[in-house]
């Protein structure tokens, strides 16, 4: 079954298309209808045979037409101002949020604030005071700061549009494990994205490393060819691992110390996502190797 995915103006969250039969095209602009919405403009992602991670489906309605293009134009304007008023009156009224953007979607019915907080905001005085003025029903959202960057686009540590902006569907969450399971330096400052979080590529990188979970950690005792010595390092990018006898240091190829048929455990990891249940064969209270048996 393939899926046509299409992007929010105003969150940049992807989303399903359904009840389309027209032929679309990569960047056109169609107008559908949800939930949380109603009538609105998405741009068009392109066919994927995934269904959407965010959950989020819309009902397809036609093809952006001129006049729905004019009214769009005509509420991004009606958008700035109203971004600019609700400053001021978060201003006036003394809240401590972070307003990051107002949307108000093709039917005009609403206006959608999005920002960020720390804390819960008290901000019924400030609605009542913008749906006085614009004579709308006023819908504040507060968002994380991973959701924050994906609405306001910046530039990620790489010098390039950030994976939550150009692509990703999810959020995956991301710990000081990721940075050591990929053998870097255990300086969170170094790997922190434009949100103030652990960048999300590294989750990209978890599959390069899943190997790991089948061999035996650092300063671990193994058997090789009827000699012990201590693992100083495993390296899976150069399939390599590490090992310190008493005589010398010897870089040793990960197969001769995986245990036998490690790629079918290897495919059950992916499928839980990693797992502790390999670390081959414990004998005598340390680790002997495939080759040793």
């Amino acid at each position: 079954m393939n899926y046509i995915k299409v992007r929010s103006l105003d969150t940049n969250k992807i989303g399903v298309l359904e009840g389309c039969d027209e032929n679309l095209f990569r960047d056109d602009l169609v107008v559908v209808d949800s939930e949380e919405k109603g009538e609105d403009i998405v741009r068009v992602v392109g066919p994927s045979k995934e269904d959407t991670a965010s959950g989020l489906r819309l009902r397809f309605i036609r093809k952006a037409t001129k006049r729905d293009l004019q009214r769009m134009k005509r509420n991004e304007k009606e958008s700035r101002k109203a971004f600019s008023i609700c400053k001021e009156k978060i201003k006036e009224h003394g809240l401590d949020m972070h307003l990051l953007k107002a949307y108000v979607p093709l039917n005009a019915r609403k206006i959608f604030f999005y920002y960020t907080a720390e804390e819960r905001v008290d901000f019924r005085a400030l609605v009542r005071d913008l749906a006085k003025i614009f004579k709308k029903r006023i819908e504040m959202r507060q968002v994380g700061v991973r959701d924050a960057v994906q609405i306001l686009g910046w530039v990620g540590m790489c010098g390039d549009i950030p994976c939550c902006v150009r692509f990703m569907e999810n959020f995956e969450s991301i710990s000081l494990k990721d940075i050591e399971d990929q053998n870097l330096p255990l300086s969170p400052s170094k790997f922190t994205g434009p949100c103030g979080r652990l960048v999300c590529c590294m989750a990209f990188e978890r599959e390069n490393y899943l190997i790991k979970v089948l061999l035996p950690p650092k300063g671990t005792d193994i058997c090789i060819g009827g000699k012990v010595g201590r693992v100083v390092e495993v390296d899976p990018i150069r399939g390599l691992i590490t090992v310190e006898f008493e005589d010398r240091k010897k870089e040793i190829p990960l197969e001769e110390v995986l245990p036998r048929n490690y790629q079918r455990a290897l495919s059950s990891c992916r499928l839980c996502n990693g797992c502790t249940c390999g670390n081959g064969y414990r004998v005598n209270g340390e680790y002997e190797t495939a080759l040793s048996n």
